[in-house]
């Protein structure tokens, strides 16, 4: 990740944390289409570095993402999902003011979705809405995620999988 977005020093509110950071995860998913279940997770660790208009560097962090999700018919899901938080390195820097500023939170919640095709794309929207708890140096609510993907093209000549099992891995 790169900085993105405007940083004004001295502004109420910024829309960029203004510091690159790495991020290296892999996530895995199976998928039994003859039951219409699929079970996925991502786990990786996210290596920040300084924000230098703050002198502030938040610590590396790992994370871990799940979901268990229920295909209803072709266009509907319903399922569980979850993820867990924690940095493993403190914060520094002179912008450090509250000290090492260790986070951790885990959450729970539920996912619908409704997946339909524009010409022969698929468009996938799932709504998350996940409720944390357990939080330490990290607030603590009600957080919800709607998002909207479709894949910029389709090779065709692949025959889509429709009966069997399916396991596959991303890193």
């Amino acid at each position: 990740m790169i900085p993105s977005g405007t940083y004004v020093a001295g502004q109420l509110s910024n829309a960029s944390l203004n510091r690159p950071a790495i991020d290296v995860f892999g996530t895995v998913t199976w998928l039994d289409p003859a039951v219409g279940w699929d079970l996925s997770t991502a786990a990786g660790f996210t290596f920040n570095q300084t924000n230098t208009a703050t002198d502030y560097k938040t610590g590396d962090e790992f994370h871990l993402e799940w979901a268990a999700t229920k295909y209803l018919s072709k266009e509907f899901t319903l399922g569980l999902v979850g993820y867990y938080y924690q940095q493993f390195t403190p914060d520094t820097g002179t912008g450090a003011r509250l000290g090492s500023f260790k986070g951790r939170v885990v959450a729970l919640g539920g996912a619908i979705g409704y997946t339909f095709e524009i010409g022969k794309l698929p468009v996938s929207t799932p709504l998350k809405v996940y409720r944390e708890f357990d939080a330490v140096n990290h607030l603590e609510g009600t957080a919800g995620f709607f998002t909207v993907s479709m894949p910029l093209a389709i090779d065709t000549s692949v025959a889509s999988l429709t009966t069997g099992k399916a396991i596959k891995a991303r890193f």
